[in-house]
């Protein structure tokens, strides 16, 4: 048996994935899996990033004709990692690591397994906590990785690397080798090769020790991130009540880090990260502070609201009933679409759908003329919505705000010959 290998945590699921790339951790949990699993109760997983040309290739084919050999089923994901990283702005370390954590979850959602097993172990955890630390982490990040964390399940965390290199050895159980693991360039490689090492020649019990480290963090986390919740989602934005930030300094770091976690797995925040959005606080609505990957914290009237920033230009002109398009969303114009707003056809044909520009008037129905901004203000709009807000309207003079309402020239009257309903939907994502 591997030393550590957690058999009583694999007992508890009736299906499994496992997460093997070849290399000699990844082989020796499948090898584990194949001695003491029926194999009814899992299969493998690869994914493939097209990083290293021929030699990802000969990863990606190794562990077919292993699982092949040996009875498995072996699922192989194709991904275009540097793609993925050039059009999110990623590293090549984050981008793999995203869609891997996507595709995981992924396999779990749609009941393929109940969880993916994954081979890391002792010095995997405590190389994750030492990066934590040294990129300024909270309290969660001296937690470490959980066996179990809803999705993935980590049966060889308290594998040492020498039972590791030991069962391998004992058994003979092929692996193939990753020549970047070699290389000091990335970040974690670094770490283990150089960092680690000198860290060690002066603390030799590093590992138990960061291990008891993170066993009494996850102790006082638990305990304070109880009272971490008081945040509201919706739409993929997160808004925590300022009243929040009067709190002590633990609870408010817990529950932004809580509150951001709950829209995203693709920001790690810092603790100047976390300084600057409490400091917003103190500052005007509309404030608003930028963070990691397109994120971005607004100070509103009573709250902050955290949310990716996506600016959406819109162009078209209505010529009448029809679908327009607007990014990842729909401009509908119909003669039933009875949950939106009610206009005159006719009123509006010709209008621009455009986002607002300097200069812009509105004139409500049944109400006064006013400048778009003040209406805005009026109508308490967050000033991080209002160069998305979808405008329709005629050089300055905006007809119909469709996200809000209608503007007084384009009222049904006893004149009215083609009545039309308007709305925005979200478009379906899987078409």
């Amino acid at each position: 048996m591997l030393d550590g290998f957690a058999y009583g945590w694999i007992e508890k699921f009736e299906k499994l994935a496992l997460a093997v790339s070849g290399g000699k951790d990844s082989m020796a949990m499948l090898h584990t899996f194949l001695k003491n699993i029926d194999k009814k109760r899992f299969f493998v997983v690869t994914v493939h990033h097209n990083l290293r040309g021929d030699e990802g290739r000969r990863d990606r084919d190794f562990v077919i004709d292993f699982c092949r050999q040996h009875g498995v089923e072996c699922v192989v994901y194709e991904e275009d990692i540097p793609t993925f990283c050039a059009d999110n702005k990623y590293t090549v370390e984050q981008g793999a690591r995203i869609r891997r954590r996507e595709i995981f979850k992924d396999i779990v959602k749609s009941g393929k397994a109940e969880r993916v097993c994954t081979a890391h172990h002792l010095s995997d955890n405590v190389e994750s906590i030492l990066m934590h630390i040294f990129r300024g982490s909270g309290l969660k990040g001296l937690c470490g990785m959980n066996i179990d964390d809803g999705f993935l399940l980590r049966p060889m965390l308290d594998c040492s690397r020498a039972a590791i290199d030991a069962y391998i050895e004992k058994y003979e159980v092929p692996f193939v080798e990753d020549s970047t693991n070699a290389s000091v360039d990335y970040t974690r490689n670094r770490l283990r090769r150089e960092i680690i090492p000198l860290i060690k020649s002066v603390y030799g019990g590093l590992d138990n020790n960061v291990a008891r480290l993170s066993e009494r963090a996850e102790e006082i986390y638990d305990y304070i991130d109880g009272s971490c919740r008081q945040f509201s989602v919706a739409d993929k934005e997160v808004i925590i009540p300022l009243e929040v930030f009067e709190k002590e300094n633990a609870i408010v770091a817990q529950t932004v880090i809580n509150a951001v976690d709950s829209i995203t797995t693709r920001v790690d925040l810092t603790s100047k990260h976390i300084r600057s959005i409490r400091a917003l606080k103190d500052k005007q609505s509309g404030a608003s502070v930028d963070l990691p990957f397109g994120l971005k914290a607004h100070r509103q009237s009573d709250c902050i609201a955290l949310a990716f920033v996506k600016n959406t230009e819109y162009a078209g002109v209505i010529d009448g009933y029809g679908e327009y398009d607007l990014g990842d969303r729909s401009l509908i114009v119909s003669k039933d679409f009875r949950s939106g707003l009610v206009c005159d056809l006719d009123k509006l044909k010709g209008c621009e759908i455009r986002n607002r520009r300097y200069g812009d008037t509105f004139k409500r129905y049944k109400g006064g003329s006013k400048s778009l901004g003040d209406y805005f203000t009026d109508k308490k709009v967050p000033k991080r919505l209002r160069d998305n807000a979808v405008v329709i309207a005629k050089d300055n003079v905006v007809y119909l705000l469709p996200e809000y309402e209608i503007g007084d020239c384009v009222k049904v009257d006893e004149n009215t010959q083609n009545k039309a309903y308007i709305g925005i939907v979200k478009k379906d994502a899987d078409k």
